[in-house]
């Protein structure tokens, strides 16, 4: 080894070569980078501190770079959450502001003292001043009570009796009879109307003395609720309501509560703003903020008037950076009518986050420079330990066999290699003067000595034709425990154990000169013996005649075949149980395609199919026959067969190919959603289905792609049966509501006699029982489905009371019997709830009455029934002479919102016999129904029978 042929100093202080002008830029390039690359490859020096000064110089501003981006996105994330919870906040109090106007005023229309002065028909100075006294009570700006036409006829705020109100959604809700509280905007004029005092708080000062000031929409809490109706009492509304134009109480407490004080950091404050048309009505008070008038900007109002949608973002208040969100304010009919609006400073939070990156840098620098000091260090205490080593070495060659490394001063792994390089040189120092003395006794020996090769791994006999020993090396006689001289008294077949005396001197005669090699056991002079391989030769020697013997010690080669052999004996043991395990993997896969319901479709690396499970020749109905062997594209075209032309199979090509772009897209943007890449298709053969197929790659030797084909039908299904009840409920709310909206529309816009005006509130009061009646059922219904039976109050009942009770309570139609309860003698335990199961004969006894309009008797019994799946039943059966139903009728007659009588002579919502299964089948029974057209219908509850408890009585219960 020589010394390094570059130093990391010598390298740096070498002045680059001068180029004439007229060679490019590249030669430089590449003449600086040949250089660089020797410096590498000659200089473990040169690397030591390169790789030294790596963590300072490039790893530091890689993780620099990597904290600012990543903490300034998570920091950034984290304000945006606080204030869009800020937000929300504000919002929610309003909310409650407009939640408490409300029931302020519709406690105060059920107050004695009002509903008196206006029995009484009391001055208007009385009026007014309860009002006054009220709203100062409830914190309103004004109380209005107003006729049903909105005339006023009094007030607390100076309204002059006989004002008329304008156009409100409240109001019109309070003379629906509906209390409600909501946000309305009004202009100056309109009010007029509510408060003669809101025109000061409605004008914002003007910007300089040439201009006038500006002149504002008005933004109310507004709340209405309509009195008692009695006899003799007048039909009035009660109307409050608080202006949030500049409300600076309300709007300062808004701020307190989503801002406490020393929530901020550096006492900042966060403001509270609201907006209409774009232009400030109020706000909390704020250090050098406007308190109203600023405009909002353009982009706010597009993202949140005209969108809807909450804006989040920096906005620049008063010379100041702030963090501000803005949402809508909704009026009664769902209108965006203006912004509410939060924001705090954004400087502070800038300047914690700068300082802790600072921090950071400076920790991590410190400790980037301790490190590339300390690498360094070691770096060249390595090197100059190796100087050390390459400087003997080279001493050493040169001729000095006294030189040494020396003692080293640490015991690492270099100290122990210069500590092993020493005691190498004193071995080969000392192999040196044996070899010396060893040449100086060969010398004197004579030539033939020389040939046998003192030092030969083998041992070398030359023997005469008899077998005696003419001469042997020191290592035949090693071999056989001796020495040389004992070794010429010796014979051939003296130590060898495997042939006898005769089979070695026919050995000896047969022997010629191209020799031959045999294996035999060989006998020490111990009497041990090991395994030797002999080579035996004849040869000549001037005149006379030898045979010529190797002797190798085989003991190591004999140990290592035998080793080999357990080695192999190992190897085909672990062969057999890994083609076990190998094959019980196929099994358990064969199992898995085998047993799964979804499909499977696996490609060879030619792409042509190679597998389909069992699962998927069901689900299509193919016969592997038909489908393995099939490259892609005959696969995509039988599969397209069968499907439906406006829900046709996707080609296996189009779906690896979304495959392939979803995943650059995922890997571009690290994201992972693989519900995009499944496709849909509808099969028309041999059962209509919906498929949902799925694509995967493989990169194995023998899978190319992998199709996942799953059953979705019942889905698809239970998605249409949803948006088909939706449908149903809204068209069987819409009629009733169009009617009672209709009606109230009418008597609002005209005027009729008393009879029939109650005709009218007859019609309306009706179709108001209608709509009431398939809300609750709707309630009831869902109720029911979400809790699963988690709700029911199970108890131990007889049938017969429970069936007494709604017997007891039903009222049948005018001029028709009630059914007669059946006689039985023994009790029918059912473990059940009782109101739910009274809920449920209800329903099908008043069906019973309603389906059977031209009379006839409705029949109450009793059923028993034992089967092996379902064990002991008993059942309530309510049998009818009504009109009946066909099979068709008869399979949906559970279906919501179905009723038989598409006549509309009959009332009912199509939701009873909806809630009666959802109870039989959670109580753990069945609903039974025959029916024939024109003949009647007979309904069987059956339920399980509950064991008879002992002690207990045998009659049933009167």
């Amino acid at each position: 080894m020589s010394r390094f042929p570059i130093r990391f100093s010598t390298f740096c202080s070498m002045p680059p070569p001068v180029l004439p002008s007229s060679v490019p830029s590249l030669v430089t390039a590449v003449t600086t980078m040949a250089r660089w690359h020797q410096a590498w490859t000659g200089s473990l020096r040169f690397r030591l501190w390169v790789l030294g000064l790596v963590p300072l110089l490039v790893v530091f501003p890689i993780v620099i770079g990597v904290l600012v981006w990543v903490g300034g996105a998570q920091a950034n994330h984290l304000l945006l959450l606080t204030l869009r919870g800020n937000l929300a906040g504000s919002h929610n109090y309003l909310n409650q502001v407009k939640t408490d106007v409300g029931w302020r005023v519709e406690q105060l229309v059920k107050t004695e003292r009002l509903n008196q002065l206006i029995r009484d028909h009391a001055p208007q100075k009385d009026i007014n001043e309860a009002l006054t006294t009220a709203a100062k009570g409830g914190r309103l700006d004004f109380l209005l009570i107003a006729s049903a036409d909105g005339t006023v006829l009094g007030s607390s705020s100076g309204v002059a009796r006989g004002s008329v109100l304008p156009p409100s959604y409240v109001v019109r809700q309070a003379q629906m009879g509906v209390a409600s509280a909501a946000y309305e905007h009004f202009k100056w004029a309109a009010l007029a109307a509510f408060s003669t005092e809101f025109s000061d708080r409605l004008f914002l000062p003007a910007p300089s003395p040439e201009r006038a000031p500006a002149l504002l929409q008005g933004l109310l809490i507004n709340a209405a609720a309509h009195f008692p109706l009695a006899v003799n009492d007048p039909d009035v509304i009660l109307v409050g309501g608080i202006l949030l134009n500049q409300n600076a109480a309300l709007m300062e407490h808004m701020r307190e509560l989503i801002f406490p004080v020393g929530m901020l950091p550096d006492d900042t404050q966060g403001i509270v703003t609201l907006f209409m048309d774009g232009v400030r009505i109020a706000a909390s008070a704020h250090r050098g903020a406007d308190a109203a008038g600023a405009v909002v900007q353009p982009e706010v109002l597009e993202r949140v008037l005209q969108q809807g949608e909450t804006w989040l973002g920096q906005v620049v208040l008063a010379d100041q950076s702030y963090l501000a969100g803005y949402d809508a304010i909704l009026d009664g009919h769902g209108q965006r009518i203006g912004l509410i609006g939060v924001g705090f400073p954004y400087h502070p939070y800038q300047r914690v986050m700068s300082v802790l990156l600072m921090l950071v840098a400076g920790l991590l620098a410190l400790a980037m420079l301790v490190l590339s000091v300390l690498f360094l260090r070691a770096g060249r205490m390595l090197t100059t330990r190796l100087r050390a080593i390459t400087s003997t070495m080279v001493a050493v060659g040169q001729g000095d066999r006294t030189a040494r490394v020396g003692v080293p001063q640490y015991d690492d792994e270099l100290g122990q290699l210069m500590r092993h390089f020493d005691a190498l040189l004193d071995t080969i120092a000392r192999q040196a003067a044996e070899q010396e003395v060893a040449q100086h006794h060969i010398a004197e020996e004579a030539s033939r000595r020389r040939a046998l090769f003192e030092h030969e791994r083998d041992g070398v006999l030359v023997l005469n034709p008899d077998g005696s020993v003419f001469e042997a090396n020191p290592r035949a006689a090693a071999l056989l425990g001796c020495n040389t001289a004992m070794m010429q008294q010796m014979h051939l077949h003296d130590w060898d154990a495997h042939y006898s005396r005769a089979e070695v001197t026919a050995l000896l005669n047969e022997v010629g000169e191209d020799g031959r090699f045999l294996e035999t056991l060989l006998r020490r002079s111990d009497d041990s013996t090991f395994p030797a391989e002999l080579s035996i030769s004849r040869v000549r020697w001037s005149d006379r005649t030898f045979v010529l013997v190797l002797l190798r010690d085989i003991t190591e080669r004999h140990a290592i075949q035998t080793e080999l052999e357990l080695y192999r004996l190992d190897l085909e043991r672990l062969v057999v149980h890994r083609t076990k395990e190998l094959q019980d993997r196929s099994e358990q896969l064969n199992t898995i395609f085998a047993l799964s319901p979804d499909g499977f479709v696996l490609f060879n690396r030619r792409r042509k199919v190679a597998f389909a499970n069992r699962a998927f020749l069901h689900m299509l109905g193919l016969e592997s026959e038909q489908v393995i062997g099939l490259d892609e594209d005959d696969f995509s075209t039988l599969l397209a067969q069968k499907s439906l032309a406006q829900a046709r199979f996707p080609t296996v090509a189009a779906l690896r190919a979304a495959y392939k772009s979803r995943r650059q897209s995922e890997a571009q943007h690290q994201t992972s959603n693989d519900h995009e890449l499944h496709r849909l298709f509808e099969l028309a053969a041999p059962a209509h289905r919906m498929i949902e197929v799925l694509i995967r790659l493989s990169e194995t030797a023998t899978v190319s792609q992998i199709l996942y084909f799953r059953d979705v039908t019942h889905e698809t299904e239970v998605d249409r049966m949803k948006s088909e009840f939706l449908s149903t409920a809204a068209h069987e709310l819409r009629t009733p509501m169009t009617s009672v909206y209709g009606y109230v529309e009418l008597l609002r816009m005209r005027e009729f006699d008393a009879p029939k005006r109650n005709q009218l509130l007859e019609t309306v009061s009706r179709q108001s029982e209608l709509m009431s009646s398939i809300i609750n059922e709707l309630l009831d219904l869902a109720r029911i489905e979400s809790r699963r039976g988690k709700d029911f109050v199970v108890e131990r009942v007889a049938l017969q009371e429970v069936l007494a009770e709604v017997v007891a309570g039903y009222k049948p139609p005018a001029e028709r019997h009630a059914p007669v309860l059946p006689q039985s003698d023994v009790p029918l335990w059912v473990q059940v709830d009782r109101k739910k199961l009274q809920q449920a004969l209800l329903n099908i006894l008043s069906n019973a009455y309603k389906y059977s309009p031209q009379g006839g008797q409705v029949q109450l019994h009793y059923c028993h029934a034992h089967t092996e799946a379902q064990g002991a039943q008993v059942g309530v059966q309510v049998q009818d002479d009504g009109i009946g139903m066909t099979p068709e009728q008869l399979n949906r007659v559970c279906e919501r919102f179905y009723r038989a009588d598409s006549s509309g002579q009959i009332q009912g919502t199509g939701l009873g016999m909806s809630i009666v299964k959802e109870i039989v089948e959670l109580s753990g029974g069945h609903l039974q129904i025959d029916s024939t057209l024109g003949a009647g219908t007979t309904v069987t509850l059956w339920l399980p029978a509950a064991p008879p408890l002992l002690g207990t009585e045998t009659t049933p219960p009167a």
